[in-house]
């Protein structure tokens, strides 16, 4: 209705901000921080992509950045475009995905690259390192870097480490590691710069599906450690 049409276009402008972000991007961010918006900005990002083909959409953890042509497109115009799309959005609706998923991880040392470096690093054994990574329910903070990365936080306190020094040139599909707060998958074959403590044979990017995310922002997710015979019999199957 234009009443419900009126209300949330005015909270949408209560509650975002719209600043310029570059010489062809535009960010939204909530004015104050909010528990949700991993999830809200993800389902921004698909809104704006069902309803507009001429705007790109960069789901972030605490904003969304949105890209434009400024050869063709005004500036000024596009704001304006977001804010109807803001307004467009029932933002009294908007929550989290009550949805979870576990995702097997093995922490052999086939596929634990970093872990000794990370025993080293925290002076916790690598049982209480898989401990601190394991047993933990996760929110999905997160998708970027590839189609498909999975951030993950929060990390343990216990097993927080920075980045690489020397990033990786290859890291195998599947990998999991850690840095800083976060906790990720690899889903596809790259260069990576975060300590490698395990894999997990579940594809979580595929492209032969109508919808190639197996997880998105919002939902929960739990690791569920598993032995190198139980990895390949789930590879196989």
């Amino acid at each position: 209705s234009l009443r419900a049409s009126i209300l949330n276009t005015m909270a949408s402008q209560t509650l975002f901000r719209i600043d310029d972000f570059g010489e062809d991007f535009i960010r939204v961010a909530f004015k104050e921080e909010k528990d949700n918006d991993p999830y809200f900005f993800w389902q921004f990002s698909q809104h704006i992509l069902q309803l507009r083909t001429n705007l790109g959409a960069i789901p972030g953890e605490n904003s969304l950045v949105i890209q434009f042509n400024p050869l063709t497109q005004d500036r000024a115009g596009v704001k304006e475009e977001i804010q109807s799309l803001l307004g467009s959005l029932d933002v009294s609706t908007v929550g989290k995905f009550e949805q979870s998923v576990t995702v097997p991880i093995c922490y052999d040392d086939e596929f634990a690259l970093d872990i000794e470096q990370v025993t080293t690093s925290t002076g916790l054994t690598r049982q209480q390192i898989i401990n601190e990574h394991c047993h933990r329910n996760y929110e999905v903070k997160m998708i970027g870097f590839t189609p498909g990365f999975v951030y993950l936080g929060d990390l343990s306190e216990k097993i927080k480490l920075p980045r690489l020094s020397s990033p990786r040139p290859f890291v195998s599909e599947g990998s999991v590691g850690i840095a800083n707060n976060r906790t990720g998958i690899y889903p596809l074959e790259g260069p990576g710069g975060w300590s490698i403590i395990g894999r997990t044979p579940m594809t979580l990017f595929d492209l032969t599906k109508t919808d190639p995310f197996l997880i998105v922002p919002g939902m929960r997710l739990n690791f569920e450690e598993i032995t190198k015979l139980d990895f390949k019999a789930m590879l196989r199957n």
